[in-house]
């Protein structure tokens, strides 16, 4: 692609994507005769509090391309630094635990963080190229490798809020995304069974969807094809998480919660969905996501307050305590 000169950054995360980074793919590229500096981080927080310090780091080498090595993390802090420093990136995952591999945004929540700190403009490219290994994909752990089958279930939902959004308050809705990003649950509920059985091939089924995914957001300009009331619910417990302590689950374990619970909202077959996503794995209800049902609760709760430009199935006004309580116990998740 050009980047012949100059230098490029490498951004890793934990001990893992470190490696694969800096003993697997900075030698091939200094081979090249390419100078590497690398960049490490911890977690959003830790990015959040030195952006100032990495930024300089990257802007004082000279550096021309980003290249994010990692799980959704490292990949959304890599778009981060692109966005601030005007540098393309490159994503190269390590887990398939989410969409954000090819798509041009990054995590709501980070982004609030952000905003009350910096005068952040939400304005980002995708990638310039995606290189996704299978091979080292499948070394994850297996709930990274699954926790992409919730986050592409919730399109189910995700797209149904959108087409809600475009009748009721006249939302700009394209058909062409919105197939996109049903078609990536489609696909792993066509290939569920394959999934089960050989991990390779599951990664090679999910991250092929997760991409689909991706490029919908692309193509519609927003969220709007992936990320529905399902993912507000997960945004919410991640908010709550901070707030009372407790560890919150994985982004695709909870979108997966969150999806059985909204298709009961939009009339379709929550117990398919909920079937799909035990088969995989993944937790169906409070008990296996190991969060209290207080919490859940509270999440159903807030989540329609969370963004007020996002209409979904979950409306604009107040939900009860006494509502969000009975949704759940309906969808069996407490």
């Amino acid at each position: 692609m050009g980047y012949h000169k100059g230098q490029i950054a490498i951004i890793t995360g934990s001990s893992f994507t470190k490696k694969i980074g800096l003993d697997l793919i900075k030698p091939k590229i200094e081979n090249e005769g390419i100078e590497i500096i690398d960049v490490n981080i911890e977690s959003f927080n830790e990015l959040i509090k030195n952006l100032d310090e990495k930024r300089n780091k990257i802007k004082g080498n000279n550096v021309k391309l980003l290249i994010g090595i990692g799980g959704g993390k490292v990949i959304d802090s890599t778009k981060i630094l692109s966005l601030i420093l005007n540098k393309p990136y490159i994503s190269y995952p390590t887990n398939s635990s989410h969409d954000g591999i090819s798509s041009p945004t990054f995590s709501f929540i980070a982004y609030l963080k952000l905003k009350s700190k910096y005068n952040f403009e939400y304005n980002l490219k995708p990638p310039l190229a995606i290189v996704a290994d299978t091979s080292i994909i499948a070394q994850s752990p297996p709930e990274y490798i699954y926790a992409g089958i919730g986050d592409l279930i919730a399109k189910i939902t995700a797209v149904r809020d959108w087409r809600l959004a475009n009748l009721l308050k006249g939302e700009e809705f394209s058909e062409y995304a919105a197939s996109m990003a049903l078609m990536s649950a489609k696909i792993i509920e066509k290939n569920i069974n394959v999934i089960v059985k050989n991990r390779e091939k599951a990664v090679a089924i999910i991250i092929k969807a997760l991409i689909g995914s991706g490029i919908a957001i692309s193509v519609a300009g927003s969220t709007r094809p992936a990320s529905g009331s399902e993912h507000l619910f997960s945004h919410a417990l991640d908010l709550l998480a901070e707030k009372e302590g407790f560890k919150p689950s994985m982004h695709g374990m909870q979108c997966g919660i969150g999806t059985i619970i909204m298709s009961k909202l939009h009339n379709l077959n929550w117990l398919k969905i909920k079937n799909i996503l035990k088969k995989a794995g993944l937790p169906t209800n409070a008990e296996e996501l190991g969060i209290e049902p207080k919490y859940l609760i509270k999440a159903l709760m807030m989540a329609n307050q969370l963004r007020k430009d996002r209409y979904t199935i979950l409306g604009d006004t107040e939900i009860s305590y006494n509502s969000a309580e009975k949704l759940l116990r309906e969808t069996e998740i407490i």
